[in-house]
């Protein structure tokens, strides 16, 4: 029960003082793998090149590590 609390207090706060991600690189294709990654946070979004667009976040890093100290 105190998981799930958890987990949503973490994704409101990232919500509110997290990266929006306005700041995205051009398209990249490493390793059969195509994503665009954010230049303020490092976040990864997988790219569907038959659809010109980001389909999701590829997870890279534990969820606490990715709120930003500005």
């Amino acid at each position: 029960m105190i998981d799930v609390f958890v987990v949503r207090l973490v994704v409101i706060l990232d919500f509110l003082f997290g990266c929006h991600h306005g700041h995205l690189s051009r398209v990249f294709t490493l390793e059969c793998e195509t994503y665009r990654v954010c230049f303020d946070c490092g976040a990864r979004f997988e790219y569907s090149m038959e659809t010109m667009s980001i389909e999701r976040r590829i997870p890279s890093a534990p969820v606490m590590t990715r709120f930003r100290i500005a």
